[in-house]
């Protein structure tokens, strides 16, 4: 499994639906509304490199999404 972030920059205003509409995209696990650079943050869970693209395309095509940055996981360490 493949584990992601993938960080979205939104406009302005639209944050609500966009997160309406990943709410029903498979795999991913949590949406998370932030402040910084980036506006959401998403984490996904895949099977490989391919279903990871499928679900950013999906993102990048929700209407108020500017820009994404996807951030594969290598290892995680629980604390």
């Amino acid at each position: 499994m493949i584990a992601a972030y993938i960080l979205i920059e939104m406009r302005p205003g639209s944050t609500d639906k966009a997160i309406e509409k990943m709410r029903k995209i498979e795999n991913i696990v949590k949406i998370s509304v932030v402040a910084g650079e980036y506006d959401i943050v998403v984490r996904v869970h895949v099977k490989n490199l391919n279903s990871l693209l499928k679900v950013t395309n999906k993102i990048q095509m929700i209407e108020g999404v500017r820009k994404t940055t996807t951030q594969v996981i290598e290892k995680e360490i629980a604390l």
